[in-house]
């Protein structure tokens, strides 16, 4: 038989009772809280800071894709990130679904500048780049859980690849920048939701293990 009880001012402390030999012996476990709170303080300034970065990365695809250099990958463990030339730079110009798009790092951080779906690959990566922090609120969603921000594999312009691990597994959730019919709207809270229920597996693409089309 056991019991546990908690108590104010910081601390836990969990109480046991045994029986052997005739007597009873009693057990206590005592834990700080301010551990958990300081772990607590630790992952959420850690998350704050791969926003800067992946806002960094972001704000510089987005004025480097129409010079033609283009963001192929990003760690964010390692904080790097690599672009390439492209033999020639994406002659379409860049539509906000809502209107025209600052050229002002400042200035557009504080808007939904979400690209039209004609926009150029470019666009669409820096944009998905800026929304995947919000990947971060979703680490206690359903029954599984969200998963771990990775990095991002931008290989070509037809596609982009974020980078996610997930109880254990490494996964690679795929998101199309050409031929979009629409745009890329809160990448991050679809990710999240998607494993967090546990759905991403019923979107593996087949031949391909851990492999997700994420439908964004």
């Amino acid at each position: 038989m056991g019991k546990g009880k908690s108590m104010g001012m910081g601390k836990s402390m969990g109480m046991g009772k045994s029986r052997g030999m005739g007597q009873d012996r009693y057990m206590s476990s005592y834990e700080p809280l301010g551990d958990r709170e300081a772990d607590t303080g630790a992952r959420h300034a850690e998350d704050q800071a791969v926003a800067r970065f992946l806002q960094s990365v972001s704000d510089m695809a987005f004025k480097a894709g129409p010079l033609g250099i283009e963001l192929t990958h990003l760690d964010v463990a390692g904080r790097t990130f690599a672009f390439r030339e492209m033999p020639e730079a994406d002659p379409r110009g860049l539509a906000g679904a809502a209107g025209a798009v600052p050229v002002d790092d400042a200035e557009r951080g504080e808007m939904l500048w979400v690209p039209d779906p004609a926009s150029p690959a470019w666009a669409h990566l820096a944009w998905l780049v800026r929304e995947l922090p919000f990947l971060h609120t979703f680490r206690e969603y359903g029954p599984e859980g969200g998963p771990e921000l990775c990095g991002v594999d931008a290989p070509s312009r037809e596609w982009a690849d974020v980078l996610v691990a997930h109880r254990g597994e490494r996964w690679r959730v795929r998101v199309a920048l050409e031929g979009r019919t629409e745009p890329i709207e809160f990448p991050g809270m679809v990710i999240g939701e998607l494993f967090g229920a546990g759905g991403h597996r019923e979107r593996v693409v087949k031949g391909a293990p851990n492999l997700v089309d994420s439908g964004i």
